[in-house]
């Protein structure tokens, strides 16, 4: 012993007897503390699984994928965007619906805005 380190005495060396036999009695294997273990998460998922209602399955199957998705998605805008002036033209404005699309009538209309007369 170190001269730092103070030498047990009787009672003390009598507890950790005692100690020491208790623990003899009552060893445990690894293996026996690993299946105690199983055990208790078995138990706890069938708790789980009796508490949650049924779980819906997770993933999903696309049926379009997403670049396809978004080419519909700006094909629509560009249809509703041409649509859109069809009507604006040939209904609020009288006219027919298919000059909308040429290039004298959006002169025409920048004219108008810029304040500049023919």
């Amino acid at each position: 012993m170190n001269k730092n380190q103070e030498k047990p005495q009787k009672s003390e060396k009598k507890t950790t007897e005692a100690l020491k036999k208790q623990t003899k009695a009552k060893t445990i294997t690894r293996a026996e503390i690993r299946e105690a273990k199983a055990k208790k998460k078995a138990e706890q998922k069938t708790q789980q699984k009796a508490e949650k209602p049924a779980r819906v399955k997770k993933g999903r199957i696309r049926i379009l994928p997403i670049w396809l998705r978004l080419y519909i998605i700006l094909t629509l805008i560009g249809a509703s965007l041409f649509l859109g002036m069809m009507v604006g033209y040939g209904t609020i404005g009288g006219q027919d619906p298919f000059e909308v699309f040429k290039l004298d009538t959006w002169y025409h209309i920048v004219d108008l805005m810029k304040g500049v007369e023919d």
